[in-house]
């Protein structure tokens, strides 16, 4: 014997009358699965839309800086920025991709790369 959920698991019989009552259930199905999605996805920082533009306070959030730290960065040309009539704008994918190409090897791969050598 199968376990039920506590919800009815009754399947009623598709007919055309009831056609419009089952494409309502599934509307609200699937919008009740993007909602958990989206919550899922903001709580683990996999937004679907992470190519827009941010100013520099965001930037600074995201790369655990101060303001100042990034317009001297800026200045110096050290960040990846877009300057669009006075005013500064980032990509907060474009600022992760930054970070990561800056990752420095472990020593263990630095050592296996190393050992390749001779």
């Amino acid at each position: 014997m199968e376990k039920k959920n506590e919800e009815s698991t009754e399947k009623e019989e598709l007919t055309l009358q009831n056609v419009p009552k089952a494409v309502n259930y599934l509307i609200n199905e699937i919008a009740e699965m993007r909602a958990v999605l989206e919550h899922i996805e903001s709580q683990l920082g996999l937004g679907v839309d992470k190519h827009r533009p941010i100013d520099e306070g965001r930037a600074a959030e995201i790369l655990g800086q101060t303001k100042n730290v990034i317009k001297k960065m800026v200045r110096a040309r050290e960040i990846p920025y877009y300057d669009k009539g006075r005013k500064i704008y980032f990509f907060e994918d474009e600022l992760v991709k930054w970070v990561e190409e800056s990752r420095v090897k472990t020593w263990n791969e630095e050592y296996k790369i190393n050992k390749r050598l001779y």
